[in-house]
């Protein structure tokens, strides 16, 4: 399972990725997170772009490795949360 850390940085981007810009606020955050907590308030219900390991199996099993998938979502993590 990916290694989310729950701090919230993907999810207050989200409208800054083309293809989730109809979940997005105009901060470009996504509706459905609790700024609070840094939890989805749709966890269980949510898209499966939002879903690591799903999204993996579904397009990206045949292209590498689910540690080179993991390894280019973490970098991608690091970067959102650099620019807290």
């Amino acid at each position: 399972m990916f290694p989310c850390e729950k701090c919230g940085c993907c999810c207050r981007q989200i409208g800054k990725v083309f293809f989730a810009k109809s979940m997005a606020l105009p901060d470009d955050s996504c509706k459905y997170l609790n700024k609070n907590t840094n939890l989805c308030t749709i966890y269980e219900n949510r898209p499966i772009f939002c879903r690591v390991d799903d999204y993996y199996d579904k397009y990206y099993s045949k292209e590498m490795s689910r540690d080179e998938f993991y390894a280019q979502n973490k970098a991608i993590c690091k970067k959102f949360q650099s620019n807290k």
